[in-house]
């Protein structure tokens, strides 16, 4: 939970001085610098009705996800203070380039790619990177204890990332508007689906419904 945490944290202070500037800025010679601690947001930002600081805030909370998604795949494998040494570095050199890539305008968005709410710079940034940390660390301290030890908090952990999941999704749309209605019904959709499923095999093939089983086919929804 701390490797969560602790994301929020250095996270934060990592995109205010340089994650955003480097993210959304043109790159070159003597450029990359001008949202340096988010200076110079205070206009409209360009291609939406949001103030400029909104718009870091709000992606922010992407960069925030992202490193605190590897946790999951090293938790018990890794020291906390080699984990969060390790987020600092993650989001400058692997999270902002390719956010740049593709959000900032870079080569990739050149290319006609699109990501509408973090599928790529997010999601695949985040778990390609924790399956080679993964594999690099070897295998977790306590292996055998895979199931869970607090069977509230994984309920209560889904239930406030599905909560989240309404923020990123919606909210990339930039506006209240029809592409925000359709990526929050299918956001809902898609994970009210996916745990009655699950939840269904988990009959079939064990007898009865997990609460374990509704949450992780909740998540996979999402």
């Amino acid at each position: 939970m701390m490797m969560s945490v602790i994301s929020m944290g250095l996270t934060t202070i990592t995109w205010l001085v340089f994650g955003f500037t480097w993210s959304f800025d043109e790159w070159g010679a003597g450029k990359g610098f001008t949202y340096v601690g988010f200076r110079n947001l205070d206009t409209v930002w360009p291609g939406t009705t949001m103030p400029g600081l909104t718009f870091a805030i709000f992606q922010m909370t992407f960069a925030i996800i992202a490193a605190a998604i590897i946790s999951g795949a090293v938790v018990e494998r890794i020291r906390f203070s080699a984990y969060a040494i390790f987020i600092v570095a993650w989001v400058l050199a692997v999270y902002v380039p390719l956010c740049h890539w593709i959000w900032g305008g870079g080569w990739i968005a050149e290319m006609g790619a699109k990501d509408f709410a973090g599928g790529t710079v997010v999601h695949i940034s985040s778990g390609t990177s924790a399956f080679a940390l993964a594999s690099l660390l070897g295998e977790r301290r306590h292996k055998d204890e895979s199931f869970p030890s607090n069977l509230p908090f994984v309920i209560l952990g889904g239930g406030i990332l599905w909560l989240g999941w309404t923020g990123f999704n919606g909210g990339s749309a930039f506006a209240a508007n029809a592409d925000c209605g359709l990526a929050i019904a299918t956001t809902y959709i898609a994970a009210a689906a996916a745990m009655v499923m699950w939840i269904t095999v988990e009959r079939i093939l064990d007898g009865a419904p997990t609460s374990v089983g509704a949450m992780s086919g909740a998540v996979a929804g999402l």
